[in-house]
């Protein structure tokens, strides 16, 4: 199992920090999709929708047991509780172009209090793309609410730039692809993380 875990999160090299990872990726599974298909309708003629989904179990919510997380490039990320009652839910991914795919799925404690699930998508061509990671929590709403989103790698032609999310407690370091460095503090009223300085390098 920790073998497991241990490549899950190798499969997020630009996350680091993460506290007791939970759950593995169910990856490539065409019967996300379908399962995805009684709340939102996939986009077809999306490539993304070619590789099928991810999926993975973990206790993300205040709900009793784990949940069930799946997520589709096309339908978005939804969070099920053990009877397959949805709890929730985020938008769909614009589709871009050939590149565009569902990297990697994770869910842990980031320190701050709730859990986190952490999606990496990429979207662009073959010439030029990016690479986004993601941090989501179960808000009471029926959301599954964004609380931070940062560009973790750029391809464009021959060039490749990476940036790193260091999770800290109660808040989280981001290099950007620039180089830019910021400092960001969890807000429990607000539910997400908030920018409190960020140092630019000088050009």
């Amino acid at each position: 199992m920790h073998v497991l875990l241990f490549a899950q999160l190798a499969a997020l090299p630009w996350l680091q920090g993460f506290f007791a990872p939970e759950g593995v990726t169910e990856q490539g599974s065409r019967e996300v999709l379908t399962e995805l298909s009684e709340w939102r309708d996939p986009a077809e003629d999306c490539v993304a929708s070619e590789y099928g989904g991810l999926a993975l179990r973990a206790n993300v919510s205040a709900v009793e047991g784990s949940e069930k997380i799946v997520a589709s490039y096309t339908q978005g990320v939804f969070v099920l509780d053990r009877d397959r009652h949805l709890l929730a839910q985020s938008q769909p991914f614009e589709c871009e172009g050939s590149a565009d795919e569902l990297v990697a799925l994770a869910a842990g404690d980031a320190s701050i209090g709730v859990p986190l699930i952490v999606l990496a998508t990429t979207s662009g061509g073959r010439a030029e793309n990016v690479t986004w990671l993601t941090l989501y929590r179960v808000a009471n709403d029926g959301v599954l609410q964004p609380v931070f989103v940062g560009e973790v790698e750029r391809h464009e032609g021959d060039t490749a730039r990476t940036g790193i999310i260091t999770l800290i407690p109660g808040g989280l370091v981001y290099r950007d692809t620039r180089g830019s460095i910021g400092m960001w503090l969890y807000d429990a009223e607000l539910g997400r993380y908030v920018e409190l300085f960020t140092s630019r390098p000088n050009v």
